[in-house]
């Protein structure tokens, strides 16, 4: 949900920096524009709770597995958003629903007002679809109400907290900052000529959006943290082994929070991109459904994304994203701006072209290379809750015998991979997850278990994986730098051609 968040406010800042306001239904009636927009949630939810409602009905039928029905389930909620933001998508370029709301003919900084209008029928179908889901996953923690020792896994979770829980975790999480960086983004549009006027350079209005939205990233977790319902871990025993994993590892965060979730939540991860604003989170579920050990090794999973590098590359790898469509949309725009072209007609098509060029550059790339760095971090988070020799109780390519031990590198102890594979199972099993289920970003839990046992047991294959991993990361940058210093003689070569054209 988070990056489908980000594509609604990138739909907006596209929609403002087309050359041609007109949408691609220019001549729709305001009722018929309004029955396309606000029908939207109304439809979704009504298809979500009869997904729902068939969802229960399989969870409870002795004829089919339990897993069946949450796969189902899963895989019509993905639809169902997919639906969503492409619903809203065809509202902003489709419509004029966005015209109607354009405040900055009053005043620039109302804008915001204006856009906030706009997403608002996005937001109102993200409700909707929690709102149609609430009954399947109360029928799920009712089936799984019970933990070994007899304590609740899963509380009662009112309608009232689950709201809470999903507005703050997918919603808000991302509107917060992406609110800031579109209001900075409405400014500069309107203050533009201004801003290149006084520092006489054509970029400028580029490179302040951009400062703005580092500037945002980079101070985020200290809004998510607030936005998401947190707190220090408390001082004792699990904390000081939490801290000394991050001696060992040379990770420094800012703190280790707890993720309040009402024990809905079975989750961790880490934010920031510096140590003076990163924090490690653990949720409450987490913490009171693992043992010290499954902990760990989840703690070091997120300790694995700091200590590899992981957020830096996602960024490089935005970047080159960005040249690929740009250097496109380039090309494609010399092409139509050729006499004879049709200009309304050819800037849609540009634009189209490009809104799906991200969309399969994001929904391809990113998926894959997130795959292969939380497998990376699955090795990390297993090598961190590696025991001594004489504890090590599986056969093992690092621990020989009682009094032996090879030198680690990319080895893989078998009895850190187990500790590891079971906080994964565990994981799967309190979330509802189906051990096939894969996800966008996540193999499914099942592979990553293979994995894991496969790597311990064939430590070749661990060494061939993170040195396959290395020249993804090579790749990455290698395309970053050759993309930017492309892209600098071409934009370089354009502003000297048009300085002289018009002498």
């Amino acid at each position: 949900m988070h990056l489908l968040t980000i594509l609604a406010f990138a739909f907006l800042l596209w929609r403002g920096e087309m050359p041609a306001s007109r949408p691609i239904i220019g001549n729709l009636s305001p009722a018929s524009t309004l029955v396309i927009v606000l029908f939207q949630p109304i439809l979704l939810g009504l298809a979500a709770f009869a997904a729902s409602r068939r969802a229960r009905r399989l969870l409870t039928s002795r004829a089919v597995s339990c897993h069946r029905a949450q796969r189902f389930h899963h895989r019509v909620t993905l639809l169902l958003r997919v639906a969503l933001i492409g619903g809203f998508g065809f509202s902003v370029f489709g419509t004029s629903w966005p015209e109607w709301f354009a405040f900055e003919s009053i005043s620039p900084p109302l804008q915001i007002v204006g856009d906030c209008i706009v997403l608002s029928p996005y937001f109102a179908g993200a409700i909707a679809l929690w709102l149609a889901a609430y009954p399947y996953e109360q029928t799920i923690r009712r089936m799984d109400s019970s933990g070994p020792d007899d304590s609740s896994i899963n509380p009662p979770w009112n309608l009232a907290a689950y709201l809470d829980f999903n507005i703050r975790h997918h919603l808000l999480i991302v509107a917060v900052p992406m609110t800031l960086i579109l209001f900075a983004a409405d400014l500069i549009r309107s203050y533009g000529a201004t801003l290149t006027q006084w520092s006489r350079w054509r970029g400028a209005p580029d490179v302040a959006l951009g400062v703005v939205a580092a500037g945002v990233f980079l101070v985020a977790p200290i809004m998510m943290r607030r936005i998401w319902r947190t707190a220090p871990l408390e001082c004792g025993p699990l904390r000081s082994r939490l801290e000394a994993l991050c001696r060992r590892k040379g990770m420094r965060c800012r703190d280790i929070l707890v993720w309040k979730s009402d024990g809905y939540m079975i989750n961790a991860a880490v934010m920031g991109l510096v140590a003076p604003v990163r924090y490690v989170l653990l949720s409450d579920a987490l913490l009171a459904n693992m043992t010290p050990a499954q902990i760990e090794a989840v703690f070091g999973h997120e300790t694995g994304h700091v200590r590899h590098r992981h957020i830096q590359h996602f960024l490089v790898f935005a970047f080159v994203g960005w040249l690929l469509v740009t250097a496109l949309m380039e090309l494609l725009g010399q092409r139509v701006s050729a006499p004879g072209s049709r200009p309304i007609g050819s800037v849609w098509t540009v634009d189209g072209i490009a809104i799906v060029a991200t969309a399969l550059f994001w929904g391809l790339g990113f998926g894959w290379l997130s795959r292969r760095f939380e497998r990376q971090a699955d090795l990390f988070g297993a090598r961190c809750v590696t025991p001594p020799a004489h504890e090590c109780l599986l056969p093992c390519s690092v621990h020989i015998d009682e009094n032996t031990t090879l030198d680690g590198g990319d080895r893989v102890c078998a009895t850190g991979a187990a500790v590891f594979a079971s906080a994964l199972d565990r994981v799967a099993s309190l979330n509802g997850i189906p051990r096939e289920e894969r996800s966008w970003r996540h193999s499914s839990i099942a592979s990553r278990v293979r994995f894991l046992a496969s790597v311990a047991g064939d430590p070749q294959r661990a060494i061939r994986f993170e040195n396959l991993v290395r020249r993804i990361k090579v790749g990455i940058w290698l395309a970053a730098v050759a993309g930017g210093l492309l892209s600098a003689w071409y934009w370089t070569d354009l502003m000297q051609r048009t300085a002289q054209s018009t002498q």
